[in-house]
């Protein structure tokens, strides 16, 4: 029976990986990953979850159960949030008239932020009409080293 160390063996080898470029691929010490490798641990619940992050087209039925295909299928892939990082939706900034205000720190600082969490998620439910006669007018976006970012859309 294929246990979970093989099948971290398993994606290692298809992303043409080793123990030591996997581990800072995922955000784990490689110390951790050697002790999996090796059978002297299990992988946390951690561990499996940040694989999963990482490599969003991984099943975690597959992963965690062993059960189903490695790769889910595209309907079912996992969606990127908000806050995930992508080069196209960051260059997408030039669409709108980028203003940025600084109140401490650095515009080096603005771009090595990557973690955003927010912590009071509550839904919001709008009538269909309301939805379709609102535009858009501003995004700003506030960052926890007291500067913001101000987004107009050009129109």
């Amino acid at each position: 029976m294929e246990t979970e160390k093989d099948r971290i063996e398993k994606i290692m080898e298809r992303e043409n990986l080793n123990a030591t470029q996997f581990a800072a691929e995922i955000g784990i010490k490689s110390p951790t990953l050697s002790h999996i490798l090796n059978g002297r641990n299990n992988p946390s619940l951690d561990v499996l979850k940040r694989i999963l992050d990482r490599y969003r087209t991984i099943s975690s039925d597959w992963l965690i159960l062993g059960v189903g295909p490695m790769y889910r299928g595209i309907k079912q892939a996992q969606m990127p949030s908000l806050f995930d990082e992508d080069d196209e939706t960051s260059s997408k900034s030039d669409i709108y008239g980028d203003k940025t205000v600084e109140n401490s720190g650095s515009e080096k600082n603005m771009k090595e932020k990557k973690n955003v969490q927010i912590d009071d998620e509550q839904p919001i439910s709008m009538a269909k009409s309301q939805v379709l006669s609102k535009k858009v007018t501003k995004i700003i976006v506030y960052y926890d080293d007291n500067t913001f970012q101000e987004m107009i859309p050009l129109s």
